[in-house]
């Protein structure tokens, strides 16, 4: 008995509990708020392209003021084929894969009627190295979120038509507009 005259039930050493590793961490960054618009909210970086067996590290790890996702499209040539439901912490999420996509991938995350948030998505075969730069420096506001990787094609340029002479003369002397 112990001092409270209770017993452990524990003879000889003490029972261990099974020592449970921590959950992984999500490899995201959130690009600081500006108030300024822009195309991509942050970057994942996933450790496979798996985005079914993806979904349960980052979703939790998403800010607390961003509402449930309800929908996740992945875009791209990098994401595996998907089922087009999947359960993440006793919640249904639909899934879409559009796999020919021309540009970096990313992943569309949206809560039905609340809003729209864009993940540029770093390849998992990314450099350590690089990946990690480039999280730092999107959660730092030092790189914008869809800038290039050095493991990625850059995105095809798109060919511009050749502008008028006159036309540019014209643009220069009008002064600003209104929008």
């Amino acid at each position: 008995p112990t001092a409270t005259g209770a017993t452990t039930g524990i003879t000889g050493t003490a029972r261990r509990q099974p020592h449970l590793a921590p959950p992984p961490v999500a490899r995201l960054a959130i690009a600081p708020a500006t108030g300024v618009a822009r195309r991509t909210d942050g970057v994942w970086w996933p450790r496979s392209a798996d985005l079914e067996a993806e979904l349960p590290e980052l979703l939790p790890a998403l800010p607390f003021d961003w509402p449930r996702i309800t929908h996740a499209t992945a875009n791209g040539a990098l994401w595996a084929p998907l089922p087009t439901l999947t359960l993440v912490a006793d919640h249904v999420i639909r899934l879409r894969r559009i796999p020919d996509r021309p540009g970096p991938p990313t992943l569309c995350l949206v809560a039905a009627g609340l809003g729209r948030w864009d993940l540029r998505v770093l390849p998992p075969r990314t450099a350590e190295a690089d990946a990690v730069r480039v999280l730092a420096g999107v959660a730092t506001g030092a790189i914008p979120a869809d800038a290039p990787v050095s493991d990625e094609d850059p995105a095809p340029a798109v060919p511009r038509r050749p502008e008028h002479p006159q036309a540019a003369r014209l643009r220069d002397t009008r002064g600003p507009r209104n929008r």
